[in-house]
């Protein structure tokens, strides 16, 4: 934020001399809220147009040329118009008396208790304030600060570098930036203001992935500079309120409405209106704050969008602290006809907002200036949530505890409404008080589904540095309390070199479960400004002991002689149902999440009695449904006919294929079984299968036998035996399990003596800048090959890493993962891996990775299910590009064997095929994520036929702790009783988990690398004090010359303001002139790429 102070306010102290009196009546009579809700004709606009234009920027992960934020500070300017006019005297509470809501909340007992999700550290930088802003979305945390933005998954993992601003807003970066998540376009929002001329500047997402979609960047102007302003999201538009035309605020625009709708397809037409505040009192600093929508529901199209602003009766020309609403009606089609209403005033318990007179150096802290209280402010965001029974709005600002200006604690207020167009009252309001006796201020408020209130603020005091703080409260919480114990965020461990402190903090509800709360803000360590991201969860401290209601209308269907279907309506509960248990005869055969359940496994020609109860995670249970009696059809007792003509072929040295013709049944055939030497190997629902794990140079018997689904065998196939063949490959080799990190030494791996290049160890960054890790992924060491050196480390230089010999040939399943790191230029050139099952003599090709993988370390595994049963070699095949920035490096191998498929964490697209048993819809699943939020789920009917097979896709899954559950509702499994079913969850590393046979459920806990960061960003020279390569003259026509000094240019890239490459030449050499004759005027940026060496300079084409 760019507050303007007045220079002979900044470190004045001018303590309150507010008349001191007893007014323990006069707060009783406000117990009651007073509302004067105003009848007065609304106000016309005071500007009505439309955007200047629209810019269609692409997608970050698209361009050519990101431009990073780092060296880019950008401190706040003065606070505009300074302070408000304070009466000395005047208001309540009088000097030297408490705030009245101090007891309620310093008496309040622990309701609520928290689960903390996320914390970790966003933006490091230099500038004064930083302006922390960001929004969590379903699977990115977008944030951002005065001279950039980036973008993380909800791990904390990078997925964009800070960039500028100017990346999404082409040629502006002045600052002041706002983050919000559109829950209802599913779309992040980044806004900034810019003086260029006065305005504000609205990039909206083309889609969710704010990495891989594009952006409509769109410019309104205002006449006067909007400052401190922020965003909402409403119905029939964005709302914009700012801290503008100071000195009458009642007849200018201060409040914006833009288009919405028309912003989201990137209409160039979206129209924007202006309105006053009339009836504000300001005669200086001030910041309304708009009702922000969260939840699931957007306010119906015609709903007002309601502005709140405090009014300190402390104040010049305000008699009665009170908060005022203002509430627009805009006409889209005409808006002329739009309007704003006269203020509903809300009288409120006193409360004393103003700090030394109104001065902007408040609150003391351990050395140094005192700190900004950022009094007179609506605490970003005003946030608005729809319920059944009512609309909620809450809201908080800093106020003076004791009248002593140097103890702040935070005013916070819920309004609700009963309805649309109905006046706002208040429902609840306390002051938050720090129990250790430290200042808390730059509050950040957020409700959740369940109506549970968050609250995050910084601390301060002359022990403690700068440190970022949350509480909470449930709903069910007496009125006007935080009954969350105090957590820490994170600690400061220095003070703020200013009295200049956040100007925001941003608190954001999770649309991915409407529970969690995502907050940041600014403290002080490293010496740096930091932005600090925590998030949480609020959940009840006292036990739920409410039990759900009975299930109703169990009915019975579909029954034959070994099964029935029952199905009946939903329970009910003060929390939530988790599941039903279903009674046979008194005994539980089955729990299920589901309303309707198969039960099997029955005898034919008998009576049985069944009954539902449901319950809830607390482990209540309801009463009893009403019970129904089935009574089962008689039974099959005839078999399927044998299967014929087995045959086998495809034999190796551990595996053969089997083959038959079908079987036929009076009712279906629904599995077969394998027999190997007289004994049971395996189930399968086809006419074929592939037997594994078999010793080299050893004969077999094998036959068939066909089931039905009553469990009538058929007699045996014919017998056929297969002798398998001798192994081959390298022998007597290193067995699975086997890992390598190349700790001490590489290990067992030998280097090729008939490539280029050796592999070598480091356990620090490469020699060469802008590729190679920064450190191991595991331990200390890694390797890797060094590219640099023109005819040396590149072009198409080769370096080959020889595994020892594994031996494969007891196992049923093997997979060799490992850990790779390819960051460089976009010609980087290839990483491989080879297999031979021959001594070495031949190699295949069963990995590869070309180009620019992103700086981070990433994760491959190699199914070897192919050289099963043999001894196999492995060797890794790096092929550099054309460029010195092509540093591989690979870390962390592993070869394991059986059912556990090695490597780390699967990708962030997940696949799931299931073959069904003869009973699909018994079958359900679903994926959890670390919070136990479910983030994918998919259950099954009849509609599926048996034995059918599906393939499911989960995607855009962010890094972290997952858990995938199956579940059949009898408990039987998906085989092998009624049918052969099977599962298999896997990623592009690999297999997760497989299988089939299970009770009621079975559950696999695995991880997910998340989305990883293909982008990369480049350092602006310009603001650093280097000659090289610098541009003269600039701005330039035709020609713009650079200063080449000794060094030759390998590469000279041109990029436009929107990263898209523009022109390259590959041959400059030590030329020093650069033709920009065919370019359009405008702004430009210029990548120099010289041995070792990297510059990026702008200049401006007239």
């Amino acid at each position: 934020m760019s507050y303007n102070y007045l220079h002979n306010q900044l470190n004045i102290k001018t303590k309150k001399m507010k008349t001191t009196f007893f007014y323990a009546v006069f707060i009783a009579m406000l117990c009651c809220t007073v509302n004067s809700y105003a009848q007065k004709q609304g106000m016309k606009p005071s500007t009505i147009g439309k955007a200047e234009y629209v810019r269609v920027v692409p997608a970050i992960s698209k361009m050519d040329n990101v431009i990073s934020a780092k060296g880019m500070i950008k401190h706040g300017q003065e606070k505009k118009k300074g302070k408000n006019t304070f009466v000395p005297g005047k208001g309540l509470p009088a000097a030297g008396q408490n705030d009245p809501l101090i007891p309620i909340q310093q008496k309040s007992q622990r309701a609520a208790i928290s689960t903390e999700i996320a914390n970790f550290e966003a933006h490091s930088g230099f500038s004064t304030p930083t302006d922390p802003t960001g929004a969590v979305g379903p699977n990115h945390y977008v944030y951002a600060f005065n001279s950039g933005f980036g973008i993380r998954d909800k791990s904390g993992n990078v997925l964009v570098p800070e960039a500028s601003l100017a990346t999404i807003f082409p040629g502006e970066s002045l600052g002041d930036p706002i983050v919000v998540y559109d829950n209802y376009a599913d779309r992040f929002i980044i806004m900034q203001f810019s003086n260029t001329p006065n305005g504000f500047l609205i990039a909206v997402g083309q889609g969710p992935d704010p990495v891989n979609d594009g952006w409509f960047t769109y410019r309104f102007n205002t006449g006067s500079f909007p400052d401190y302003e922020k965003l909402s999201i409403w119905s029939d538009g964005y709302y914009i309120t700012a801290n503008k035309d100071q000195n009458n605020p009642s007849g200018n625009d201060v409040v914006f409405a833009v288009e919405r709708d028309k912003m989201l397809i990137g209409d160039a037409n979206a129209q924007f209106v202006g309105f006053p505040l009339p009836g504000a009192q300001t005669s200086g600093f001030y910041s309304p704050g708009g009702s922000h929508s969260t939840g699931p529901n957007l306010p119906p199209v015609g709903t007002g969008h309601s502005i709140l602003y405090l009014q300190d009766d402390s104040w010049s020309g305000v008699s009665q602290d009170h908060i005022k609403v203002w509430t627009t009606d805009v006409d889209w089609s005409n808006l002329a006809n739009s309007t704003i209403s006269q203020p509903q005033q809300i009288n409120t318990t006193p409360f004393d907002s103003v700090f030394d007179g109104g001065s902007f150096s408040n609150l003391p802290q351990p050395s140094g200036s005192d700190l900004d209280a950022l009094q007179a402010t609506m605490m970003y965001m005003t946030t608005y949530r729809r319920f059944g029974t009512h609309n909620s709005i809450i809201l908080n600002f800093v106020v003076d505890l004791d009248g002593n200006d140097d103890l702040a604690g935070i005013r916070w207020y819920e309004l609700r409404q009963s309805g649309d167009g109905q006046p706002w009252t208040i429902f609840q309001e306390g002051t938050y008080v720090q129990p250790d006796g430290l200042s808390a201020f730059c509050g950040s408020m957020a409700m959740d589904a369940q109506g549970n209130i968050g609250l995050a603020y910084t601390v301060v005091s002359t022990s403690t540095f700068p440190s970022i703080r949350y509480t909470g409260r449930l709903a069910s919480d007496p009125l006007g309390t935080m009954t969350l114990t105090e957590q820490i965020g994170v600690n400061g461990t220095q003070v703020d070199p200013s009295f200049r402190y956040g100007d925001y903090g941003q608190m954001t509800i999770d649309p991915a479960d409407d529970m969690t709360f995502w907050h940041t803000a600014e403290y002080f360590t490293g010496g740096a400004r930091k932005n600090h991201v925590v998030a949480f969860k609020l959940q009840p401290d006292t036990p739920d002991t409410e039990a759900p209601t009975a299930p109703a209308n169990l009915t019975a269907s579909g029954t034959t002689d070994v099964s029935t279907t029952l199905s009946w309506d939903p329970s009910t509960d003060n929390v939530g149902v988790t599941g039903y248990d279903v009674y046979q005869d008194g005994v539980v055969v089955a729990s299920t999440a589901n309303t309707t359940v198969d039960i099997i496994g029955l005898t034919p020609a008998t009576t049985y009695d069944f009954f539902v109860i449901a319950t809830d995670a607390a482990g209540n249970e309801s009463a009893s449904s009403n019970t129904v009696s089935v009574t089962t059809n008689a039974p099959d007792t005839q078999a399927p006919s044998a299967p014929a003509n087995l045959t086998a072929s495809n034999i190796t040295s551990s595996s053969t294929e089997l083959s038959w013709d079908a079987s036929t049944d009076n009712i279906g055939v629904s599995e077969y079984q394998v027999l190997q030497d007289g004994s049971f190997v395996s189930t399968v629902t086809t006419t074929s299968t592939i037997v594994i794990g078999l010793s080299p140079e050893t004969t077999y018997s094998f036959s068939v036998v066909a089931l039905d689904a009553a469990g009538n065998v058929s007699s045996a196939s014919n017998a056929v035996s297969v002798t398998t063949l001798a192994a081959t490959g390298c022998l007597n080799g290193v067995a699975a399990p086997y890992s390598e990190s190349f700790e001490s030494s590489i290990g067992l791996w030998t280097q090729s003596t008939s490539d280029d290049l050796n592999w070598v160890r480091d356990a620090n960054g490469t020699p060469s800048s802008n590729t190679g890790p920064s450190s191991a992924d595991d331990g200390s060491f890694y390797l890797y090959v060094e590219a640099s050196g023109n005819g040396t480390g590149y072009p198409n230089k080769t370096a080959v890493l020889n595994s020892p010999c594994f031996d494969l040939t007891s196992a049923t399943s093997a997979t060799f993962s490992f850990r790779y790191h390819m960051f460089g230029a976009g010609n980087f050139g290839s990483l491989s891996v080879e297999a031979s099952n021959d001594e070495g003599n031949n190699w295949t090709s069963i990995w590869t990775r070309s180009g620019n993988q992103g700086n981070s370390w990433q994760t491959a595994s190699i199914d070897l299910f192919a050289y099963v049963g043999t001894g196999v070699q492995l060797r890794f095949v790096r092929v550099t590009g054309n460029t010195w920035r092509a540093d591989a490096a690979i870390d962390k191998i592993a070869l394991t064997a059986g059912d556990d498929p090695g490597g780390d964490c699967a990708s962030d697209e997940l696949t799931l095929t299931i073959t069904f048993d003869n009973y699909p819809q018994e079958t359900s699943w679903n994926v959890t994520d670390g919070g136990g939020n479910v983030v994918a789920s998919e259950s099954y009917s009849t509609a599926n036929p048996d034995g059918s097979t599906v393939t499911e896709t989960i995607e855009n899954l962010a890094a972290g702790e997952y858990t995938f559950t199956i579940f059949d509702s009898f408990g039987d499994g998906i085989c092998c009783g009624y049918g052969q079913g099977s599962y298999t969850l896997s990623s592009a590393n690999g297999t997760i988990v497989s299988g089939g046979e299970f009770d009621l459920s079975e559950a696999t806990d695995f991880c997910v690398e998340g989305i990883v960061s293909r982008v990369e960003t480049y350092d602006l020279s310009d603001l650093s004090n280097s000659d090289i390569f610098k541009l003269y003259p600039n701005p330039a026509r035709n020609v713009i010359n650079v200063a080449v000094k000794d060094l030759k240019i390998d590469q000279l890239e041109i990029f436009s303001m929107y990263g898209q490459l523009v022109k390259q030449v590959s041959n400059q050499g030590t030329n020093s002139e650069i033709d920009i004759s065919s370019l359009p005027a405008g702004t430009y940026f210029i990548r120099f790429t010289a041995e070792e060496t990297i510059v990026t300079r702008s200049f401006i084409k007239q």
